[in-house]
This record gives C-alpha cells, structure tokens and sequence, in this order.
C-alpha cells in the first residue's frame, strides 16, 4: 500500500544503499530495461522547457552508462520482474527531491513492445499536503517509445504527472494522479479575481504544460490509449497535443480547476465513458458565473474527426468548449480549418457555469442526443458555426438561452426538448467589426441565414424564438406551449417574394394545432416547409453509432454521487470541493461583513442608452427610478440582482439600482468600507460620499477606511449596469 509521504520521508530516503537520498531516481532512460537505446542528449522534449520555468536545466551528466542498462533496480526502485517483455517494480512510496536537475524524475526512451508495471508504486514530487502551485517538473516521461504499455502508477507533486512525447502505440492504464501542479486561485465566494482566466488559444510551444501542468499529458503521439486513469487535487487532468487516432475511456479527471480533457490540434480520436465533472472555477453561486474558460472538455485549434460519446461532463465550466483556434480567427492563416466535423453523442453536460456546449468558428459538427440542461448561459453557444446540427437533445432549465448561433449559416435545430428557459432559440446577425471585418471574416461568410427549425418541442420558455436580421429560416413541426409574452413580429417577409403579405408569411412560424411560439423576430426571412428534409437530417438520422470503447457508468444519479445543480459547485483557494470524496463543505462566510445582517431596501429601473445614460443625462436617468421594475426589501448583495428570479425579470443589461440599509453600531471606531463594482457605483454614508466609480469598467474593487461613531448610520449606493459582465459587493469591516 502506498504510504503516507509527509510522515515517512525518513525511511522514503533510507530506501537508497547506504541511506542516501533517492538521487538515482531523477532522469534514467530505460533503454536499460534490455531492449532499446539510451537517451541522448537531444532527447528532451518538452521536459526541458518545464524545467527551466522551474528553474531547472536537464543534465546530461545523469545519462546511463551502458553498465546500468543490466541493474536490477532503477535509481532505487527494484525490478521485482524481467520476464520476457514484462518490467514489475517494488510496490512503495518514494520521494523524489523536486531540487534534482533531471529532466524527469523517471525517463524512459526509444523504448519498444515493453510492459512497465508500477502497480503499488507511489512516486511524488513533494509530500501530498503541499501547495499545489509549488509542484515542479516531471513524474514519469515516455519519449519515441512504441508498443509501450505502462500502468499501476500513482503520481503526484509534479507540474506534470507523466508526460508522452513523440511516441506511437502507447497504452496508459490505471494510472492515479493526486495533488499536482495547480494555480492558486485568487477569486473569492463574494468577488471574481480576473488574473484567474485561463488562457488555452495559444499552445504550440508547450504553453499549457508550461503554464498550467497536467496530470497526463500526450504529444505528438498516435496510437494511444488512455484507460482507467483517475485523477483529483490539480488543475488539468489529460492533455493531448497533436494527438491523433487515439483513445481515451474509462477515466475520471474530476474535481479540477481547469480541464478534465484539453485538446489541441487533436484528430481522429475517441473519447467515450469518462467522467469530466466539476472542473470548474470563477464561479460562486449567485454572486458571479464566469467559468474563466475552464471546461470538461477543451478543444482548440482544428481540432476534428473526432468523437465524443458518453462521457460525463457535468458542472464545469463549459461542459465542452470548442473553438477554431487562432490560425482561422486571428491570424487568417490561407488554408486554415476551424475545429470541424465532430461528434457528440450522448454526453451528460448539465449544470455548467457558462456552456454545456461552445462551438465557434466550426463546420460541420454534430451535436446528437446530449442532455444540455441547467446551465447558466446556453445549452449551445455556436457563434459563427455552419453545417451543425443539433438534432435529439435535452435542453431545460438555462438561465439563458437554450440554443444560441450568432452569425451562422446552414444550421439544423431538430428533434430537440426545449423546456423552461429564459429563451429557447436565439438566431441572429448584429455588427461586430473585430470579426466581420477582421481575419476571420475576411475569409468566411459571416451573414445568419438558412437554418432549419424542425420539430423540436418548445415548453414553457419565457420566449421561445429570439431571431434578428436572419434569412431564409424554415419551420416545420415544432410543438409550442404558452410562453409568458406573445410573439412580436416586425419586418418579417418572405425570402423569395417580399412582397407576399406578412400575415402569411407568419404563419410559418405556427404549429400544427395553429399555435404560435412566443417571441420576438425582426429584420428576417422565412421559407415555407415544401416537404424536403435538409441533407444535415437524412444523414444523422441514418447514422448508426458504433460501439464504443469503456463500460464506466456516467450517470451520477445511477453512481449515487449527484450532489445537485450549480448551488453545489463550491469553490476554494485550489478549485472546487470534492464532496464525493467525504471531505465536509467548506465553511459559508456571509457576504457583506458587519452589513451581513442588514435588510436593504432596493429599487431596480431600466434606462435607455440614447436617453437616459448615467453618465452623460444623469437628471433623466434618475428620473426612470420612477417607473421601477422591482421594489425588493433583500439581504446583503453579491451581485446586482440578489436572486436569479430578480435577474430574469430585471434582464442583464441598461438598468440602474438604488440601495439603502441602516446599521446600529456598537461601538465607535475605523472601519473598512470595500465594493466590488461593474459598472458604475457611488456609495453614501450619512449622506458623504465615500466611493465613486461612476464609469464603464471590468470588475474591480475600491476600497476606503472611515471613522464612524457608536449608534446608527445610513448606508446607501446608487449603481448602474450597461452590457456584459456585472458585479456589485458591499462589505464593511473593522479597520
């Protein structure tokens, strides 16, 4: 059984001959396990590259001799067997001094048909209760090895557990990862840190090992499988570089800060039965829902051909997120693909921070019978896509949108449940010069247009369709029930006659009981239904799924390990809490401080851009807190809305609040007055103003410490939100 490290570093160093530290451990090539060359010294990989970050550098000194290639150990680790193509080595906890120079603590290379065994073997960089952002170097490293299999490992304490490189052929089989490299996270229950985004568009160099680590990381490899392995406390799970015609099931990378699986410039590949949840941060619930573009599932830079299939994602944040990648979007690169021709089938993606599925800038993916529900933003978010399909799905309960497809063309919405969402679909072009008139769009068609919405069941949806400046759209056979709004129709026609009467051209739109969907539609063409399937429907419909490698159960509510919806996404300062493992919640610190207690009095109004801007007319903007839209007696704020129901009714965008509370003190004294604001906030003590942000601007915190006599005060702000991302937290504390 593995030991426990931070206890028995003593007999971990006395494992050695002579009772010297394991030095033997750090960079030997098994070319030695009687078959293949030894390393040279161009053989580094990428290894070398983490090292320097580190402030290592690879020695070359600490290759072995061909007299080593004959020991019976491996630097301590005694060879148990040698039989044939088999290698077992002594079951054991072993520590390998993060202070060597080596490239790994464990390199082996060139290597060929072997079988490495280290079941029982537990090797780490530093004891497993250490901060994870200390974690450095390499565990094990296969480099141009083929028809290896390696398996039993448990590693952890590195910026990278096992690295692959170059190799072809590969099995990694029940490995565990615990506690590798991680970022600290800076965010907070009550306030998002911006310094926590993750940066995945650029990785030709290495940058997401070198940056962020991994648990399991595979480059330039073909070949591969990846079963069994489990991975908790780090930030990414498995990676895979320019890996393709591979495998990946049967794993489970949960509880992470970053990526259960990240994909880059990744084709050809299966990945099926693995569980992926709770790789999450920049979340806290009903404060802030941001993601910071952490995912289950990453696929960037064209990444295609590849399938994705039942797989449990659930609870990151995106389920999956797929992007084109920076050759098409920002450099325009002549030939360049998008992440395109993917499929994902029967995934478990609920409950993710922002997205159970993103898809940009791609053709041709296929989004088939995945449960899509409880998000926070969208169910899809296919910006700029063509050829999707989105055809069997389950998508209930967004807060958002259920299906969104900005700018896109040639789309199909068919078959879906869509039931309970702020908005069911969103189609729409606007103006976004950056894109339409940058390097993507100077290459790509840009325009929203020629979608296909077909017998989909639409159910209780606050509006059913949002379509803007979109051509060519046909409906047929989708079942509507009572939304809250009626349809809104204004500059409707018909693609081919726009002279025919808009009357008849709405009625497109209806069910065949004559029912309509709520909603709103705009500046659009509809085609009517003349019986013909589109070629998107006939192919998926007759596709045969194959059978696909691993037999983990992904239902959670089948594993007896649901633990909710996004309320039970609980952060801490190395990502989320992994209630699965019997560890009790963290500790709930109310929001708010001394003001933690205090009933506000709040005043929700919206206001026009081109009339009553705060910041340019501000007499008419107060006069819109008038005609409020909600009047609410709540507890402290954490975001401007309090409560998701508020959010609904109050929208997302141009309204302003008011906020008054009073507060008995007991005592007198210097006190901390801090807000967390985007946009634009005053705050009021007594009448004073004390801080004023009165701008456009990203999250940010001012602060300021007031002197405050025994007895009561009244605090009030004045706080308006204009578009995108919005924050407001009041918290007051003894100086």
């Amino acid at each position: 059984m593995p030991m426990n490290l931070s206890s028995d570093f003593p007999r971990l160093r006395a494992l050695h001959a002579g009772g010297q530290p394991l030095m033997g451990l750090t960079a030997i090539a098994i070319g030695l396990l009687f078959g293949g060359a030894a390393c040279s010294s161009t053989d580094k990989g990428q290894g070398a590259e983490i090292e320097a970050e580190a402030g290592q550098e690879a020695r070359e000194d600490a290759l072995p001799t061909g007299d080593q290639l004959r020991e019976a150990s491996l630097g301590g680790i005694e060879i148990l067997e040698a039989d044939g193509r088999l290698r077992r080595f002594a079951p054991g906890s072993y520590l390998r001094d993060r202070r060597e120079s080596d490239p790994a603590a464990l390199h082996f290379a060139d290597l060929d048909g072997l079988t490495l065994d280290f079941t029982g073997v537990e090797l780490r960089g530093q004891a497993p209760d250490a901060d994870l952002d200390a974690a450095t170097g390499v565990g094990i490293r296969l480099l141009n090895c083929k028809n290896v299999t390696l398996k039993g490992a448990t590693l952890g304490g590195y910026k990278v557990c096992l690295a692959l490189d170059g190799c072809s052929n590969v099995t990694i089989q029940d490995v565990t990862c615990d506690a590798w490299f991680g970022q600290r996270l800076r965010s907070t229950r009550f306030s998002e840190d911006l310094t926590d985004w993750l940066r995945p568009h650029e990785n030709d160099a290495g940058e997401w090992e070198r940056q962020y680590g991994a648990g399991i990381s595979v480059s330039r490899t073909s070949g591969a499988t990846i079963r069994g392995c489990r991975g908790r406390r780090g930030q990414n799970g498995i990676l895979l570089t320019r890996v393709k015609d591979s495998k990946v099931y049967d794993n489970d990378f949960s509880f992470l800060s970053g990526w259960g699986l990240g994909m880059y410039r990744a084709t050809g590949n299966t990945v099926s039965h693995n569980v992926f949840d709770y790789c999450v941060r920049g979340f806290s619930d009903n404060v802030y829902w941001r993601g910071q573009d952490s995912a289950g599932i990453l696929m960037f830079e064209s990444c295609s051909n590849n399938v994705i299939a039942m797989n449990s994602a659930t609870h990151g944040g995106d389920g999956v997120f797929l992007y084109a990648g920076n050759d098409i979007v920002e450099r325009g690169l002549a030939g360049a693909t998008g992440s395109d021709n993917n499929i994902f089938y029967k995934n478990d993606l609920r409950f993710s921070v922002a997205n159970s599925i993103e898809a940009t800038f791609s053709r041709g993916n296929a989004i088939l019978s995945n449960d899509l529900s409880g998000s926070h933003q969208h169910g899809v978010w296919g910006g700029y896509s063509s050829e999707m399909i989105i055809m069997g799905n389950r998508i209930d309960d967004t807060i958002g949108a259920a299906i969104t497809i900005e700018h896109g063309q040639d789309c199909v919405i068919s078959g879906n449940h869509i039931a309970q969402n702020e908005v069911g679909v969103e189609l729409y072009w606007d103006p976004d010069p950056a894109l339409v008139e940058g390097p993507f769009g100077r290459q790509h068609e840009t325009a929203s247009r020629d979608h296909w919405i077909l017998q989909n069941v639409f159910e209780a949806n606050v509006l059913d369709l949002v379509v803007r400046q979109t051509r060519g759209l046909v409906f047929h056979g989708n079942e509507y029930s009572p939304g809250t709004r009626e349809p809104y129709f204004e500059g409707i026609s018909a693609d081919a006659d726009a002279t025919l009467d808009p009357t008849t051209v709405q009625r497109w739109l209806d069910a065949l009981d004559g029912s309509y969907p709520s909603g709103n539609l705009s500046d659009s063409t509809l085609d009517p239904w003349i019986g013909n399937q589109p070629e998107l429907v006939q192919k998926w419909s007759a596709w045969k799924p194959a059978t696909f490698p691993g037999s983990q159960e992904i239902d959670a509510e089948k594993r007896d390990e649901f633990g909710g919806g996004l309320e039970s996404i609980v952060m801490g300062p190395w990502g989320p809490w992994d209630f699965r493992s019997g560890a009790p919640r963290p500790a709930e610190v109310k929001a708010g401080g001394l003001l933690a207690q205090s009933t506000w009095n709040a005043t929700w109004f919206h206001w026009k851009p081109n009339e009553s801007d705060p910041r340019t007319s501000e007499r008419a903007w107060r006069g819109r807190a008038n005609s409020p839209i909600l009047r609410a007696e709540v507890d402290s704020f954490t975001n401007p809305w309090v409560t998701d129901e508020n959010r609904r009714l109050i929208g997302n965008d141009f309204f302003g609040l008011f906020g008054a509370t009073n507060l008995i003190l007991d005592k007198a004294g210097k006190f901390d007055l801090s807000v967390v604001s985007d946009d634009g906030i005053r705050v009021f003590v007594d009448e004073e103003l004390v801080i004023e942000d009165w701008t456009l601007h990203a999250p940010k915190r001012d602060e300021r410490t007031i002197e405050l006599a025994r007895g009561e005060h009244i605090i009030r702000f004045e706080y308006f939100q204009i578009q995108g991302a919005a924050a407001l937290v009041l918290e007051l504390r003894e100086h």
